[in-house]
């Protein structure tokens, strides 16, 4: 049996999706360097205009109920979920279908309203389910929900799984109150993986002999977000000059104690950007040059006097989640760099994912930090940026064209200048000053052999992780 400690910071949706990770498979997934890799897809084909997309299912996949993955399951899947406004939220280009053909047993068919079937690929990251008539949901992955409560979930191996039987039998996800107590649990052999490392415990985990700590990059960054539609910000030399005064060495060392990459806002390790990364470096004097181009001087000595509190040039509110631990320190030490150059940053703390998520669907807010996804799926980066998409109101939309021709593009050499062009108009216009990518990390004891693979989430390949017999005589 494999025990998971999983903190309940983690929340409840983040809980349901690992569930959903070890027991649902889905058509395709994007790899480490966002190509698409197989799944319960074994091949798929683009029509040369970009307007249909035919994918070929495997012949050995059984559900947990031993009935085989048809066509039929893939078309009443695909068809629920571009009938959802929350899938179609998060994945756009589900709009395009037009239709879903079943050719046979192992083939599905799927026609566009425009040409986008290069792009659909990123879309087709869904869980492949058989639906009963009775409501009943089976899946098809490596494990199998048996039990689940607020304290415990109880997964159970597939003894059928198509990519070979797990040889853990039970996968155990207890939930904990604290990243504390799951470590502690963890130091008592309660446990054997800790589902999350947070920054300032990761030199104790590391330093412990039994625990080998696995870390990748996480496709979350923050951000500053602004509203570009409200002034000073609906001017881009406000928007660089600020991202100039920002250093994000900083920020990144006295939040995450060095870990994590400086952030661009994008997956720069994704194939389409070539390894190209546009990051503004640290310089306030071209800050300060800027905003003074713009109007926005410091005060004479003479008007700092008249001025009561802090003498600034510019003064915006930034909406801050309290509840999401790293917010808050960042948004204060970025304030204090902004007052090096005269700007004094607000912050409003509020809860992130209620009163933050909310007011920024409306136009009434400056600036808001927020969790950005750097988006290895392509699809996120319409449905966080284009303007047509209801996450939020920033009356950004000078990205629109770029998205449109990434949304389009037939061949992989069209999908590569789209998101370059996209890439360069993020930097040049500055929608949101991008901070630090997170650093994830999970600790597994060492009586299981894990597999390593660079840049994916060693969760992804928990069917494949076997126990080191000869580990207690180490």
């Amino acid at each position: 049996m494999l025990s998971v400690g999983f903190p309940d910071a983690g929340g409840a949706n983040s809980l349901n999706q690992l569930v959903l990770q070890l027991t649902s498979d889905s058509l395709i997934r994007t790899g480490p360097d966002g190509r698409i890799e197989e799944m319960l897809a074994s091949d798929w084909l683009v029509d040369p205009d970009g307007t249909a997309v035919t994918v070929t299912l495997r012949r050995d996949v059984t559900f947990h109920d031993g009935s085989p993955l048809t066509a039929n399951d893939v078309k009443t899947t695909l068809d629920q979920a571009r009938q959802s406004a929350y899938r179609v939220g998060r994945d756009p280009l589900l709009s395009d279908i037009e239709s879903i053909k079943v050719m046979g047993l192992d083939q599905v068919r799927i026609a566009l309203s425009r040409p986008s079937g290069q792009m659909l690929l990123f879309a087709l990251g869904i869980h492949i389910v058989n639906q009963r008539e009775e409501g009943e949901t089976i899946r098809s992955g490596p494990f199998i929900l048996e039990s689940g409560t607020a304290e415990e979930t109880i997964l159970r191996v597939n003894p059928n799984y198509y990519q070979g039987r797990s040889d853990i039998d039970t996968v155990r996800i207890k939930t904990f109150s604290s990243v504390r107590n799951a470590w502690a649990a963890m130091m008592r052999s309660e446990i054997d993986v800790l589902f999350n490392v947070p920054v300032g415990a990761r030199q104790f985990v590391e330093a412990d002999p039994s625990v080998r700590v696995f870390s990748r990059d996480s496709p979350t960054a923050y951000a500053l977000l602004f509203n570009t539609s409200r002034p000073p910000f609906d001017d881009p030399r406000v928007r660089v000059a600020l991202s100039y005064a920002v250093d994000r060495d900083a920020v990144r060392d006295r939040t995450f104690r060095g870990r994590g990459t400086i952030s661009s806002g994008l997956w720069t390790s994704h194939w389409v950007y070539g390894g190209r990364e546009l990051i503004y470096g640290y310089d306030p004097q071209i800050a300060d040059r800027l905003l003074s181009e713009v109007g926005l001087s410091l005060p004479t000595e003479t008007q700092a006097a008249g001025i009561e509190g802090f003498p600034n040039r510019l003064r915006f509110e930034t909406l801050v989640g309290l509840d999401v631990a790293p917010m808050e320190r960042i948004a204060l030490i970025m304030q204090q760099q902004l007052r090096q150059i005269g700007v004094d940053m607000a912050i409003d703390a509020k809860p992130l994912f209620d009163d933050v998520g909310e007011q920024l669907r409306g136009d009434d807010w400056d600036a808001a930090l927020v969790p950005l996804n750097t988006a290895r799926n392509l699809s996120r980066l319409y449905a966080f940026w284009h303007s047509s998409q209801p996450l939020f109101d920033a009356g950004f939309n000078e990205a629109d064209d770029a998205l449109e021709r990434l949304r389009s593009s037939v061949t992989e050499e069209e999908v590569r200048d789209s998101a370059g062009a996209f890439q360069q108009t993020l930097f040049d216009l500055a929608p949101a000053i991008f901070l630090t990518g997170l650093d994830q990390a999970r600790a597994v004891s060492r009586r299981f052999i894990v597999p390593d693979e660079p840049g994916r989430d060693i969760i992804e390949t928990l069917r494949r992780w076997k126990v080191d017999e000869g580990w207690s005589t180490k």
